[in-house]
This record gives C-alpha cells, sequence and structure tokens, in this order.
C-alpha cells in the first residue's frame, strides 16, 4: 500500500518538477507554491532525474548554462507515482500468506474473526486479528456492517387512564432443535386491566401481527388507541400503515430499552413457565398449540391474581370501567 493514497498525486509532483525545471524557478518557490518544504521538492527532483536517467539531458557539447533541449525534456516522465511502502516494512506479509487468508475467507463465507480463528487454529499459522481486517478490507472482502435498525419514532407515551390506552405487542420464538425449525407465538397486554392474548402461526409475517391485534382488540372487548412494538421485521411499516388505517397509533420502544416493554415481556416469561415452554414438540400441532393457549389464556385472565393491579384478576380490572 503506497504511504500516499491521494490519486492526483502523481500529477502534481508533475507539476512542480515542470515549474522547477521548465520555468526554471527556485526550490524555495515551487515548495511555497505546492505547500511542502524545500526539501521535500529536492527530494522529489531526485526521483525524477531516476526515473529519467535513461535521457541524457546534458549535452557535453553545449556550455552547462544553456538550457536542455525541448526534444530532449519531451522524451522525460514528468509524473512520479508514489513509491509502495509496504514492500519495505520489515514484517510485511508474504503473497502466500496473504492470498491464504483470501482463500480461507472464500471458502467460509464468515467475518474477520472467525476467519483468523480459523488460520491460526486449524491451519496452525500465526497471524494477527488487526493483519488479517487489513488484508480483508485492502481486498474488498471485508464483511459489511449491519444495515441500520428502524429509528425509534418519537410519539410520547399516553397517559394511561382506562383499557386500551396503551396495548404492548411481542413475539415469541419457540425453537425445535431437532427439525431446526420454529413457532411463533404472538402475545399482546393491555397495561391497564393485564388483559392479554396470544395466538401461534408457523410464520413470522406483519399480516399475522396485525390480524392477531384485530382479534385481541375483539378478545378484550375495547377499542385500542395506542400499540407499542419493538423494531422486529414483523411490524414494519406494513403493520404501521394498515393499524393507522384502523385508527390505531403505533409506538416504537427504543433500540437497547428493554424496560420499554417490560409487561409484555414479563407476560412471555410466564407464558412459556406455565404453558406452552421455551421449545416446542413437533408432535403437538399447531392446532393443538392454540388450544392449549386458549385455555391458559382463561385461567390467566379470569382466574390468576396479579399483584401489579393490587391482587386483582384482568377482569375485575375491566369491570371497573
Amino acid at each position: 500500500m503506497p504511504y500516499c493514497t491521494i490519486k492526483t498525486m502523481s500529477q502534481t509532483r508533475g507539476k512542480a518538477m515542470r515549474m522547477l525545471i521548465l520555468e526554471r524557478q527556485s526550490i524555495q518557490k515551487v515548495a511555497d507554491e505546492y505547500g511542502v518544504h524545500r526539501t521535500t521538492i529536492w527530494r522529489w527532483k531526485q526521483k525524477w532525474l531516476e526515473q529519467n536517467r535513461h535521457v541524457n539531458l546534458h549535452n557535453a557539447v553545449r556550455h552547462k548554462d544553456v538550457p536542455t533541449s525541448k526534444f530532449r525534456l519531451d522524451s522525460c516522465t514528468w509524473n512520479i507515482p508514489t513509491r509502495p511502502a509496504i514492500s519495505l516494512h520489515p514484517h510485511c506479509l508474504s503473497d502466500d500468506l496473504v492470498q491464504l487468508v483470501l482463500d480461507v475467507r472464500d471458502q467460509l463465507r464468515r467475518c474477520a474473526e472467525v476467519v483468523w480463528h480459523y488460520v491460526n487454529y486449524i491451519l496452525g499459522i500465526s497471524i494477527s486479528l488487526s493483519s488479517v481486517c487489513r488484508i480483508l478490507k485492502r481486498h474488498g472482502r471485508y464483511a459489511k456492517h449491519r444495515k441500520k435498525r428502524q429509528k425509534y419514532k418519537g410519539l410520547k407515551c399516553p397517559d394511561i387512564q382506562k383499557a386500551g390506552d396503551l396495548v404492548e405487542i411481542d413475539t415469541i420464538h419457540l425453537y425445535n432443535p431437532i427439525s431446526k425449525t420454529k413457532r411463533y407465538i404472538y402475545t399482546i397486554i393491555d397495561v391497564y386491566s393485564r388483559m392479554t392474548y396470544a395466538k401461534a402461526y408457523d410464520e413470522i409475517r406483519p399480516g399475522l401481527a396485525l390480524k392477531t391485534i384485530l382479534e385481541a382488540q375483539e378478545y378484550i372487548g375495547v377499542k385500542f388507541k395506542t400499540v407499542q412494538s419493538d423494531n422486529g421485521s414483523e411490524f414494519s411499516s406494513y403493520f404501521e400503515d394498515r393499524l393507522t388505517s384502523q385508527g390505531i397509533n403505533i409506538r416504537h420502544t427504543r433500540l437497547g430499552r428493554l424496560n420499554d416493554n417490560a409487561h409484555i415481556e414479563r407476560f412471555n416469561r410466564t407464558l412459556q413457565e406455565e404453558c406452552t415452554g421455551s421449545y416446542f414438540v413437533r408432535s403437538v400441532s399447531l392446532v393443538n398449540l392454540n388450544s392449549q393457549i386458549g385455555k391458559y389464556l382463561d385461567y390467566y385472565n379470569y382466574k390468576r391474581i396479579h399483584l401489579g393491579i393490587s391482587y386483582r384478576t384482568p377482569s375485575e380490572m375491566l369491570q371497573r370501567l
């Protein structure tokens, strides 16, 4: 890699040499013109003389004060390219090692850390992580950064005075370690009354999240005013637009602030501990799972007391309206 990465630097050096040699300006004046030290101009001239050593710039017949002829100067190369500095480094990596790192990157298709671990501990070749990152960056193989997450939409938290003022929604991912598949449970809780609703699906889509919200609104029997969700893909712009068309506001939690969705996160944990478990069994069909969830919701909403609402049940909080 060159010590200077400015693409037009070679032309700039050439213009300085033309000013010094063709216009016969002093070194100090050329240095002031290009904003460098006069010793830099002197080094540029030595490089210019070196790359034009095949051109006989001095005619023995002519007097030394007579300028060099235009014919001889036209044969010179004026632009001075930047000299690579990596070849001068005493600890520079060999071309074979660089190619090995690139081959491992193409084979694994993983990040620089994984490539470094493979080269060091699998192949037994000592190389630093910074060197691996530098090699991948120079050859355009460095892993791209993650796309920016959805920005927080600054809708203020509503004043919760009755049921429906604020409803939180989230998704539980149930994983099967044998089949390597997932089931998704969309969970909803009304913050005021703690009334909940949940339904399981085999896929995760904004349309299913919207469908669950509308079913929960009918199940609880109140009109939702504001729905709060995290920044998951199932709560994308499609989900937001459809809720807005239904007269429901959408509010996203702040990035990295898990406590913003504290009520629904606690319900998710309770649902997994007391009903579904942390993974699903293939022998239990989706219909049976939803039937199991429905029975638990009846218990949770109508029989299970909650400390957060003064030892009442969610249904008792609805009766207070």
